[in-house]
């Protein structure tokens, strides 16, 4: 049982004292909605031509059945340079998702959705998207935000006011984007949050509709185009492949709602996991580490030994599809001349072991440890996914002339290091860096930060760890480095905004 899993036993026993049956009744009535874009709007990254654009029309204020897009290359709107009419449908959930193509490479546009007819019209606000670089072009700078896990109740946006306000790119979200049930608010309760375990397609559209109502993550939205994969609360606490024959209906409704909500266009059913080329600087690996893991090895609130299923390749987290995709874009990427591979890994890929049996002399006495023995605290990530981490490492070191950051999120604190092809070898190369980008408003800390911070020690380290502040990541790519800064808050405080806990750079 792990921290989360501690956190829904608390919800189904003492925490049930707390919110009584509204934790597993149906989901509550909404607040009457007042405006006709009650979500705001949002994009998506796409490619070099293309752009996806969102929004929801409230249909209790304008009950329509189609609204009008309009992209514009000015930030009045004074330059239309596409429009059309997109339906809007009860079907899904009055949400509106456009691909509009065509467009120039490397620029930024300006958009609306307008919904009415001739004598009573009603505008979005405006949003601001932009198109990928030409594949063969050299641009000289990638500015990224990443955050994960921003759990409406535990916390305001402060972090998402401060990213609406930042000269970006893009923003990378790494999942948990909303909490499917109430178990996370006994941790922090900050500010009110339906208390009901989302179950059904209405159930999981009334969470993302609760959370995207928020002002400072619209701001965010309209501010930048996203790229978005999910983590496990937009469905269920730590699930794996496993619910798809156990539950299979909970299991379509969260990816109906996901879907739905979020600026991604659907290529190949239900894939999530994408690539996003920025020229010959960046090559962007966003991964869907849920829906294809085989179910991780058995823990004691998020700890366990290494053994021999986890350190075998078999022990996968991506899949046997979704691994080729990885390796074989690397591959493509590093003979294409690419600078940096940046990989979106909503689980931390960095070891998190506490006792380290693999050494020398522990070694001599029991030749049969397996690679990498130990005690480790993250078995719901990577580390129960060894072997496969090991195989990534590996072919990083031996077929990447790039350099390597991984992006992740999950564990609700602040976590920057090196990663080696083989963490128990002196001599190995580090093959890549990994910047863990803290949460956004969940609840900060666990056991692993408190080991660290109390003078405790992970094997291997990590040159910072901070497990007391809420926040987000910052990067800047250029041809010569990488700059990483974490921004940290704390969110209980409604006017509370970010400010830089750590910086470094790497070449």
């Amino acid at each position: 049982m792990d921290r989360r899993e501690f956190m829904r036993f608390s919800a189904t026993t003492a925490g049930l004292m707390v919110i009584g049956g509204a934790a597993t009744g149906c989901a509550p009535d909404p607040a009457p909605p007042t405006t006709a874009f009650p979500q705001g709007v949002a994009s998506g990254l796409h490619d070099h031509q293309a752009v996806v654009l969102w929004t929801r029309v409230e249909p209790a204020v304008l009950p329509v059945d189609e609204v009008t897009w309009l992209l514009s290359t000015s930030p009045d709107m004074s330059e239309i340079v596409a429009a059309d009419t997109v339906p809007v449908s009860a079907a899904s959930d009055h949400t509106v998702k456009v691909l509009v193509e065509l467009l120039d490479p490397d620029r930024s546009y300006w958009y609306r959705f307008v919904a009415g007819d001739d004598t009573s019209q009603v505008e979005s606000p405006i949003g601001r998207t932009r198109t990928l670089p030409l594949p063969s072009s050299n641009p000289p700078s990638l500015r990224l935000a990443f955050a994960s896990c921003q759990s409406f109740a535990s916390g305001w946006y402060g972090a998402w006011r401060d990213v609406a306000a930042r000269e970006l790119d893009a923003v990378v979200h790494l999942g948990d984007y909303i909490y499917e049930s109430p178990s996370i608010q006994l941790l922090r309760r900050v500010r009110e949050e339906p208390l009901f375990e989302a179950r059904s397609v209405d159930d999981y559209r009334t969470k993302y509709r609760h959370y995207r109502a928020d002002p400072d993550l619209q701001a965010a939205h309209a501010a930048h185009p996203w790229i978005i994969v999910w983590d496990d609360h937009e469905l269920h606490n730590d699930w794996d492949r496993s619910i798809i024959d156990t539950d299979r209906a909970r299991y379509d409704a969260a990816m109906q709602a996901w879907f739905e909500y979020q600026p991604v266009w659907p290529v190949d059913g239900n894939r999530i996991h994408r690539s996003h080329r920025w020229g010959r600087l960046a090559q962007i690996f966003m991964l869907d580490e849920r829906q294809y893991r085989v179910p991780p090895v058995d823990s004691l609130f998020g700890g366990g030994f290494m053994g021999p299923e986890a350190a075998s390749p078999d022990q996968t987290m991506l899949g046997l599809a979704q691994r080729a995709w990885l390796l074989d874009g690397i591959s493509e990427a590093s003979a294409d001349g690419v600078r940096w591979n940046v990989i979106g890994s909503p689980q931390p890929a960095s070891p998190l072991r506490v006792v380290d049996l693999d050494t020398p002399e522990l070694r001599a006495l029991e030749a049969t440890l397996v690679k990498h023995a130990g005690f480790y605290f993250g078995m719901d990530s990577w580390d129960s996914y060894a072997g496969e981490r090991d195989l990534i490492l590996e072919h990083l070191r031996s077929q990447s002339t790039a350099g390597t950051t991984f992006l992740s999120g999950d564990i609700h604190a602040f976590f920057a290091g090196a990663l080696q092809a083989d963490f128990d070898d002196d001599h190995s190369p580090v093959v890549a860096h990994e910047f863990t980008g803290g949460s956004i408003a969940s609840a900060p800390g666990g056991p692993h930060t408190a080991l660290v911070e109390g003078g405790g020690r992970l094997s291997p380290g990590f040159d910072f760890v901070n497990g007391t502040r809420n926040g987000y990541g910052v990067v800047e790519y250029r041809p010569g480095s990488a700059t990483v800064t974490f921004m940290g808050l704390d969110p209980v405080w409604p006017g509370a905004m970010p400010a830089p806990i750590y910086s470094t750079t790497i070449a």
